[in-house]
């Protein structure tokens, strides 16, 4: 099976293009993959958002990791 794969800068005529290609036999149109983040961006993300708790030492960190 060979691909293409063929990029679009006009989004108004995707719905069309996807049409006259789905009728074409022997082709099919797959899902684009969603880009996964990586743990350094969720963790960066994470930070900006304010998801981060700070212990003030080891066993107060423990006590709220094992509630």
């Amino acid at each position: 099976m060979e691909q293409i794969i063929i990029n679009v800068e006009d989004k108004s005529i995707l719905r069309s293009l996807r049409k006259i290609l789905s009728s074409l036999n022997g082709v099919s149109i797959a899902k684009p993959a969603k880009k996964r983040k990586s743990g350094l961006d969720e963790a960066i993300e994470d930070v900006k958002e304010g998801r981060v708790y700070t212990a003030e030492n080891s066993e107060e960190m423990f006590k709220h990791i094992l509630g």
